[in-house]
């Protein structure tokens, strides 16, 4: 129940006192999770850059919460519509920023300032379309990674991009089977899905944070939306039954909502419970429905903690019912993890 405020300061003003502050703030978080296991910890984020222009600003917060994450922190204050993604930043400006976060040379301050002097903040710029030269693969991929349903100012959208991919296909051309559906099918499993995918990883290793996550879900629910029109439901057969929540705790569902489509359109019958389910209500239904298998989605790693209380009350009440775990955080490692 404690939540530890770290605090930093700004490395803006070049005096000696605090030239290690940055350093010793993430060092701060990393003794505070080691001596007091359990706890929290938050940190105002933007302090660091106080004083410095608006162009160095948001590289320096960026840069410097990726640093603090992977030291253990829980929670930051700090405003995401102007902090650009760690992983998007230029390796040079990383660089700069790091320097001057680790205090590795006497001149880093100097060189951020010069770098960054009259220089605008960074921004989309919307003249420039960075998808230009891609497939339409290579750019539904870009959108949903960069969070981009659509160019700006521009009639082209993640609707437009599913529509010309399905429709000017091969597989459409010659597939013997309805070719747009064979079609849909191939982009959700070769596009779609490695673009979450690769964004749960950037999650998972701290290189995006939460609202940026949430804005990839956000992208790729327009894009499966649009590719449902395409995809063809086997009536009156039924491949099996599965029964669908995200766990009690959490409200985030696009994920599951995925799964749903993907399973339904693919001839499997599926319950879906909703989000904030508690336990009890999942496995009540499973047994009711005589399920064939259990899905538990949970975007958060404290939320995950309900996934291996469910499959050990199966185990407890014997139900031998297998049980697929999905999230942002959950990785191969956790799921084996639980099985044991």
């Amino acid at each position: 129940d404690l939540v530890f405020d770290d605090l930093t300061f700004t490395l803006a003003t070049g005096e000696a006192e605090y030239l290690d502050s940055a350093k010793a703030t993430i060092e701060g978080i990393k003794l505070i999770k080691a001596e007091l296991p359990g706890v929290f910890t938050s940190l105002g984020v933007s302090n660091v850059s106080f004083g410095l222009s608006k162009a160095a600003r948001p590289t320096l917060n960026s840069v410097f919460l990726y640093h603090c994450v992977q030291a253990g922190l829980d929670m930051a204050i700090i405003n995401p519509a102007n902090t650009p993604p760690y992983a998007e930043i230029p390796e040079n400006e990383r660089e700069l920023a790091e320097d001057l976060i680790f205090n590795r040379r006497p001149d880093a301050l100097q060189r951020v300032i010069e770098y960054f002097d009259g220089r605008e903040a960074t921004v989309s710029n919307t003249k420039i379309d960075p998808t230009e030269g891609m497939s339409i693969a290579e750019r539904l991929h870009w959108r949903i990674v960069h969070r981009q349903p659509a160019q700006v100012g521009e009639s082209m959208s993640v609707e437009a991009d599913v529509d010309e991919i399905v429709q000017t296909s091969e597989i459409s051309k010659t597939s013997e089977v309805s070719g747009t559906h064979a079609t849909a099918i191939h982009v959700l499993n070769n596009v779609l899905l490695p673009a979450m995918k690769e964004v749960g990883e950037k999650f998972g290793a701290g290189e995006l944070i939460l609202p940026f996550v949430l804005q990839s879900a956000e992208v790729m629910k327009k894009a499966v939306a649009q590719l449902e029109q395409y995809l063809e439901r086997a009536e009156g057969t039924s491949k099996g039954k599965l029964v669908l929540a995200t766990v009690y705790g959490d409200v985030h569902d696009i994920g599951k909502n995925l799964v749903k489509t993907i399973l339904s359109n693919n001839g499997f019958e599926v319950v879906d419970l909703g989000k904030q389910v508690p336990a009890e209500t999942i496995i009540k239904v499973a047994i009711e429905e005589n399920a064939d298998a259990i899905g538990l989605s949970a975007l958060l790693v404290n939320t995950s903690k309900q996934m291996p209380l469910i499959v050990n009350e199966l185990n407890r009440r014997g139900q031998n019912i297998p049980v697929l775990l999905g999230g942002a955080a959950i990785n191969r490692r956790f799921g084996l993890r639980v099985n044991q």
